[in-house]
């Protein structure tokens, strides 16, 4: 059975250096966010590089297991053939883990959304509807494919405040979108704004959680379909 771990004399939210993640999530939410920030280290050897890869690739077998509230350290580090105290070296806790794969999720959406409104626009497209449409499909695309990660991350079991995060970074993608129509002289109003970030959010968490990659694939397309109809494109022009 997984336990929650933590050596002794490192209580939980304790940081031993520079912090890269402030006590609250974003500067007017005011949430507190309870995390372990990992020291920033110099140049790492190869063997601390695979050590920190294991931990992580272990860390996510174990939350998308059991869930971030009965992963312990000590499971951790058992899967990944590593020690507490080299986990501590990498990271300061489960919680700093339990971000990283966040981070490294969010760098893959963040890619691979540029990537295909590149891809897009090479092929002549400018209508900044169908550039937005063409991002947000790349968006739930790596949802669909990440599911488990993607899923244990819209049910919200993780750190106090996470959740907050979590949302917040799905609608600052969103709002940078609507400074790029406002940038394209088709600026997004208001209100058009608000619904395309409560879809999304609630697209990427559904889509995260449906029970196979078919009917996460279904729900994605009727969703882009509703947004088309929404900012006066095609169904076939959003695919």
């Amino acid at each position: 059975m997984y336990q929650v771990g933590q050596p002794a004399g490192r209580p939980y939210g304790h940081r031993t250096g520079t912090r890269a993640y402030d006590d609250t999530c974003c500067d007017d939410c005011g949430a507190v966010m309870t995390t372990d920030q990992a020291l920033p280290v110099g140049k790492a050897t190869d063997r601390g590089t695979s050590t920190r890869g294991a931990l992580i690739a272990a860390a996510r077998e174990v939350f998308t297991l059991v869930g971030y509230a009965q992963a312990g350290v000590s499971d951790i580090v058992t899967l990944a053939g590593a020690s507490v105290g080299s986990l501590y070296h990498h990271f300061s806790g489960k919680a700093d883990l339990y971000l990283t794969l966040f981070e490294e999720l969010s760098r893959e959406h963040t890619e691979r959304t540029r990537a295909a409104v590149r891809q897009s626009r090479g092929a002549g497209v400018t209508d900044p509807m169908q550039l937005f449409l063409t991002g947000a499909r790349a968006y739930l695309d790596v949802c669909i494919e990440q599911r488990q990660l993607a899923g244990m991350f819209a049910r919200g079991d993780g750190p106090p405040g996470f959740e907050i995060l979590w949302r917040q970074r799905l609608a600052d993608w969103v709002r940078k979108n609507a400074e790029f129509f406002a940038r394209s002289g088709e600026p997004l109003d208001e209100a058009a704004a608000v619904v395309m970030t409560g879809a999304m959010m609630l697209a990427v968490a559904e889509v995260s959680l449906a029970s196979d990659t078919d009917a996460a694939r279904q729900l994605a397309d009727g969703v882009l379909a509703v947004l088309a109809r929404l900012g006066g494109t095609g169904p076939d022009e959003a695919a």
